[in-house]
């Protein structure tokens, strides 16, 4: 199973950030609890356990997997061109004709005389034993190579559906982490709001502040509020969203264990790997030719070994047996079969054509994205890294704001335009750490990498 605790993420645990981060994940259980009445019994799901859960249940990996089984049916099955076939036949036989019935025969006696006697009906039973080997069979070889060329399209494009579901994993999981966070930092703006609206209730009580810092105070603590509201409801989709992904009943006790990974820094160069979508549409390619040349094989002559073995057992009108076989080699070439073989032709030529017209469209928008993936890397690690500022910034500011009015040296618009500033910077710094996450993700996948590389720290 990944590791998603990355050293610098583990280094970050001792420093500020790290108990900034602690703090706020007290604070999220702490606003689960109250918020949604969740008890003991809430359901616990960890990175590992949702790529699991996505690895048995996702729809998309079971069509996948049904497509390549399907795939893998079809080559099965051609192997009977190199294969013998074997059958039996037995058949119970009564006939009867005017050719065995009123002949007339002398008689064995003295003196002899003409007689009429029939024959008829026969009757016996015929059995057979057959074996049929192919010899040569050119479209039949063919049909063989383009089924298994099908197995392999199928093959790579289950395996890239398979990374394209862990990135889609890591996005819906990540995002339910980003919403408690939203929720726990909408609890400490609440809280913030809160305090302000009582300090500015009882400074205006002992006569120290006019009665507009009570209203703005009491603006801004309702507003908090309704942002607190917005943020459950984003929580909440966040959650059924991937409950639906994994297939898991929708459930509001939905608890994360595993924290935000810290971003790596984008890198300048990808190592060439191939793309496994890009593969799956190269092996098109090739099966597409494989069927056009078995269309044209078409033309060429069928041999097949035949060896037959058969017995009669008769009980009228005489009591016999008998037995015969028989070794052929036999001979199948079609020499006109109106336009079904020219229309086969044009048809397999039309869809060969059709499938590298698809795959360099392929090329082009996987070079699209690779360009858009990497961009956006590095745009989300410098949004990111800039957010790391604009906190601590945002905390100084609020911290001081809030000395100054207690000592009388500000003014509630400073302290609350503070709190709110602080506020949004919460909410924008954990938002720029999960696109620049979700977007080193998608240039790891873009460039043929497996997306979780992005998680472990493991460079490209």
């Amino acid at each position: 199973m990944l590791d998603t605790a990355t050293p610098e993420r583990k280094s970050l645990k001792s420093d500020k950030g790290g108990g900034i981060r602690r703090f706020f994940a007290a604070c999220t259980a702490t606003a689960l609890v109250l918020l949604t009445g969740l008890d003991a019994r809430a359901m616990e799901l960890s990175f590992e356990d949702a790529l699991d859960l996505a690895h048995r249940h996702a729809v998309e990996l079971q069509s996948l997997a049904a497509e390549e089984a399907v795939a893998e049916a079809g080559h099965t099955r051609s192997a009977q061109v190199f294969l013998p076939r074997l059958t039996a036949d037995a058949t119970w036989l009564r006939a009867d004709s005017s050719f065995i019935n009123d002949i007339t025969l002398p008689t064995l006696t003295l003196p002899p005389r003409l007689v009429s006697r029939d024959f008829g009906p026969v009757e016996g039973t015929f059995t057979a034993l057959q074996v049929v080997q192919p010899l040569v069979n050119v479209d039949g070889w063919k049909v063989r190579k383009q089924a298994g060329l099908g197995v392999e399209t199928r093959r790579l494009a289950r395996e890239w559906g398979a990374e394209m579901v862990r990135l889609e994993t890591a996005r819906r999981y990540f995002a339910v982490a980003v919403g408690e966070y939203a929720v726990s930092a909408g609890v400490m703006a609440v809280e913030a709001a809160r305090q302000a609206h009582e300090s500015a209730r009882r400074a205006y009580e002992e006569g120290f502040v006019a009665r507009l810092d009570v209203l703005r105070a009491n603006t801004e603590y309702e507003t908090s509020r309704a942002r607190l509201m917005e943020a459950r409801g984003d929580l909440h989709e966040a959650r059924t969203d991937l409950a639906t992904f994994l297939g898991l009943p929708s459930r509001e006790d939905l608890i994360l264990t595993s924290d935000l990974p810290r971003p790596q820094p984008p890198t300048e160069v990808f190592p060439a790997a191939p793309r496994k979508d890009l593969l799956a549409m190269e092996t098109r390619v090739e099966a597409a030719a494989a069927g056009l040349e078995r269309a044209g094989a078409r033309w060429l002559p069928r041999v097949n070994f035949l060896a037959r073995r058969q017995w009669f057992d008769s009980s009228k009108p005489i009591d016999t047996d008998s037995d015969s076989w028989v070794v052929a080699v036999n001979l199948q070439w079609t020499l006109f079969a109106g336009m079904d073989r020219q229309g086969d032709i044009a048809e397999e030529r039309a869809r060969t054509s059709l499938s590298r017209i698809e795959l360099s469209q392929a090329r082009r928008e996987a070079t699209r994205e690779q360009e858009i993936a990497s961009s956006a890397w590095h745009v989300g690690w410098s949004a990111w890294q800039a957010s790391n500022l604009a906190l601590e910034s945002a905390s100084t500011a609020a911290n001081l704001a809030r000395r100054q009015y207690e000592e009388g040296l500000g003014n509630m618009t400073d302290l609350l335009a503070a709190q709110a500033i602080l506020h949004q910077t919460r909410l924008e710094h954990v938002r720029h750490q999960y696109r620049a996450l979700v977007a080193s993700m998608s240039a790891y996948l873009s460039h043929g990498r497996d997306p979780l590389l992005a998680l472990s720290g493991e460079r490209p």
